[in-house]
């Protein structure tokens, strides 16, 4: 007689990990120590507990637009937390702060890519991006070892 056991899947450590989603679209995959957990894109303006109920953000292109507005690029860079941005396909310029004046200002005012980037942005200094992203084609998802190698340098 065999026994298999099986166990679940966990992301980076036994820890639970939980995500602060903005956006229906997301893909959210499954982890036995991961907990998503839905917030509306005003709360990213509203709520103080943000840095310390969740261990990073996930915002869907849908709400690219209005985060790139300066009033969030400050709130990101005050709250000082790692934010993932799934699915950009105008890369990580329009979530930090504009260098000059003559940078456009709101996302759907940059060039489209080809490709698609999903972008993690840990905000350490203000006006400077310091993170990764993985890219891939236009016409595919954020794929769940991609999601594993951004996770695990937001837990480095």
């Amino acid at each position: 007689m065999v026994l298999w056991g099986c166990t679940e899947k966990q992301l980076i450590s036994e820890e639970t990990i939980r995500i602060g989603v903005i956006g229906d679209n997301l893909e959210q995959f499954e982890y036995s120590n991961v907990i998503y957990e839905s917030l509306k894109v005003e709360e990213l303006l509203t709520n103080d507990e943000l840095k310390t109920k969740y261990n990073f953000l996930m915002i869907s292109n849908e709400h690219f637009n209005t985060v790139s507005e300066s009033d969030y690029i400050s709130r990101f860079e005050s709250i000082q937390m790692p934010v993932l941005f799934v699915d950009s396909t105008k890369g990580w310029m329009p979530f930090i702060s504009p260098i000059t004046l003559q940078m456009p200002k709101l996302y759907n005012e940059y060039n489209d890519d080809q490709f698609k980037q999903s972008i993690v942005s840990t905000y350490e200094r203000s006006g400077v991006f310091s993170g990764i992203s993985v890219r891939y084609s236009a016409d595919e998802k954020l794929s769940q070892e991609e999601f594993e190698e951004l996770a695990t340098y937001i837990f480095r």
